[in-house]
């Protein structure tokens, strides 16, 4: 019988399927599966009870969820493997690792079927992110979306929050500090990204490097063709490495997995290799 910590965030996304939580239950009996259900909320949550005995922590909510629950495991070494059912407006985590987004029950099927696999972990400023950290213009484009237009509009919350605050954010000078190299880029935002890889380098989750990626677009023909011609790009400098620092006078605060931290000059990231294991 397999053991099951579940961490439910009742109010991610723009729509669930109605009784969302009652047919994960379901499913969930349905698999003779032995489960503890935990309902997130908005400050405070507990997640000491799976510390031991359980084989598959279910995170069931957005990025930000997901990015709590494994940030909790890796800290606490928690052993069990990390299932994701993403109900978010993005759901950026499980996308890029083909994780079944569009029907939540297929998603929890996914999970209890699947065999779990160890992917890389980024510590930023003693926090955990997954997908991507960044500097610049995409805190301010992460503030525009708030939750209440994310429920509102879904994914096109971003697209209206890059249309009313791009223009207005302007570039400035950064010095990113590599594996002990330094380097200085004018730039409008420095991102640094665990799976994505923009240069078009093969998609690897385990591979034991992060992809730094300073831009500096003029406008949204610069980002096309950035996104296009990939490493060719004039306006995009790109950069791997284990250790990285990111500092910027002008700049405070930063971003990890969407969630928006402000205060401080820095952003000091360190990788754990292979620090969860996520089925996908």
């Amino acid at each position: 019988m397999k053991k099951v910590f579940v961490v439910y965030n009742p109010v991610s996304g723009r729509k669930k399927m109605r009784n969302l939580e009652s047919l994960i239950k379901k499913r969930l009996e349905k698999f003779k599966c032995k489960y503890t259900w935990y309902e997130t909320c908005k400050e405070g949550n507990d997640f000491s009870k799976m510390r031991t005995g359980y084989d598959l922590i279910l995170a069931i909510g957005g990025d930000g969820t997901v990015s709590e629950v494994a940030t909790y495991m890796v800290k606490n070494k928690v052993k069990a493997a990390l299932g994701v059912v993403g109900t978010g407006s993005t759901n950026l985590l499980a996308l890029s690792l083909r994780i079944p987004v569009v029907d939540s029950l297929r998603a929890v099927n996914f999970a209890l079927k699947k065999e779990p696999r160890a992917i890389d972990v980024g510590i930023a400023n003693d926090r955990t992110f997954l997908i991507a950290a960044g500097k610049g213009y995409d805190n301010v484009f992460m503030l525009g979306a708030t939750r209440e237009l994310k429920r509102k509009m879904g994914f096109f919350a971003y697209v209206w929050s890059f249309i009313t605050t791009y223009f207005a954010h302007p570039s400035c000078e950064y010095k990113i500090e590599i594996d002990g190299k330094t380097h200085k880029v004018q730039a409008k935002t420095v991102l640094v990204f665990n799976f994505f890889r923009l240069s078009g380098g093969k998609f690897m989750p385990d591979d034991g490097v992060f992809e730094v990626v300073a831009v500096n677009p003029r406008g949204v023909l610069d980002i096309l063709v950035m996104l296009w011609r990939r490493k060719k790009h004039p306006k995009a400098q790109l950069f791997t490495g284990k250790k990285i620092k990111i500092h910027s006078a002008k700049d405070r605060g930063y971003q990890l997995d969407g969630d928006v931290f402000e205060g401080g000059e820095d952003l000091e990231i360190e990788i754990v290799e292979r620090g969860v294991r996520v089925i996908y």
